[in-house]
């Protein structure tokens, strides 16, 4: 079941595409970086309440953030339902030391963002009360993850019945 979030009440979905603006999709480093895993692990840990999970890891080698190395991003999102987005991101920032709240984007809700620590990957995530998505690379820190979660969110969570899925 989808719960109407934001604009307008209109339900969405979170899709994986091939590509995000200058990421493209990289199957081998979903694997690598144990994606599946992590797509299995929120599903078990949110009781029910993650639906219709997806997940992919993309790559951009080629635009201005790549000119060193490339940069890297885990992309795992979906529907949330029974919960509010402030306790998603409550539950996401309470679990790892460091997070701080920043801005979800113009598609609204909660959102928080955590800095590499320890080997950890910096990660960022959004909620509203229809979708979820959590962001995490390797090569990024939080605040530039925080800047590529708002560009890549309007990429891969789409209003239901609209012909956009």
């Amino acid at each position: 079941m989808l719960l109407t979030g934001h604009n307008h009440g209109v339900p969405h979905v979170v899709t994986a595409p091939n590509a995000l603006g200058t990421y493209v999709k990289q199957p081998q480093l979903a694997i690598q970086m144990q994606a599946k895993q992590l797509q299995h692990d929120i599903v078990t840990q949110s009781a029910g309440e993650a639906k219709h999970v997806v997940y992919a890891v993309y790559e951009d080698s080629t635009g201005s953030g790549a000119k060193t190395a490339p940069q890297i991003v885990l992309f795992i999102g979906g529907n949330l339902s029974g919960t509010s987005a402030g306790s998603f991101v409550s539950s996401f920032s309470g679990k790892l030391p460091g997070a701080a709240t920043t801005s979800a984007g113009p598609m609204g809700g909660n959102a928080a963002c955590v800095p590499s620590q320890n080997g950890r990957l910096a990660e960022c995530a959004w909620a509203d009360n229809d979708t979820f998505g959590v962001v995490a690379s390797p090569t990024l820190n939080a605040t530039k993850l925080a800047a590529e979660m708002r560009q890549i969110r309007p990429m891969v969570e789409r209003q239901t019945g609209s012909g956009q899925v």
